[in-house]
């Protein structure tokens, strides 16, 4: 039996991270993967295969899953527990607010503080961002802060964690985990 679903919705992706198959260092591979976003239809069709599920996380491997334009429909559309992984620069405020409603958990990867994050997730803007976070908690959502530490980010991890810790924090972003420096 089949619980848990780990789907793709889209392969649009704004950002231009060197260690995603999207890209090549940070280059866009041309052609390398179709562009395109699950259908709705096809959601469904799968929904009704996996009755059992339970889980159902919404990655970004191969694109970010706020590119969807329908990714609070489709998060709709299942009734189980469901996470988002994102850049989290991109989607409408409105998106964010209807995933907070909808239970839906989202994983923020923000790999440093203002000055490095760029650094790897090239192309995301920080104000953009910022904006999303806060508008996704704001509406009651739980974010996660997916952190992953390289040899240009990893003397900011305390000073992230604390940054979650302050008080003019939300305490509903969960503080980030680090386990050493990658290289890319």
């Amino acid at each position: 039996m089949i619980t848990n679903l780990h789907i793709e919705p889209s392969s649009y992706c704004n950002a231009s991270c060197p260690g995603c198959p999207r890209n090549g260092y940070g280059y866009p591979l041309k052609g390398f993967f179709k562009e395109t976003n699950l259908h709705l239809d096809d959601f469904k069709e799968l929904l009704k295969q996996f009755k059992d599920v339970r889980f159902i996380t919404y990655c970004g491997n191969h694109g970010d899953p706020m590119m969807h334009p329908d990714i609070a429909t489709i998060v709709q559309l299942a009734d189980c527990y469901q996470n988002i992984s994102t850049n989290g620069s991109i989607g409408r405020l409105e998106t964010y607010k209807a995933l907070a409603e909808l239970n839906c958990e989202i994983i923020f990867g923000i790999d440093g503080l203002e000055d490095t994050n760029h650094l790897y997730r090239q192309g995301v803007i920080w104000s953009n961002l910022m904006q999303r976070v806060k508008t996704f908690i704001d509406a009651g959502g739980k974010a996660t802060w997916q952190f992953i530490p390289f040899a240009h980010n990893v003397h900011q991890v305390d000073q992230a964690r604390a940054l979650r810790l302050n008080p003019q924090a939300n305490k509903r972003m969960v503080a980030p985990m680090a386990n050493g420096p990658r290289t890319v």
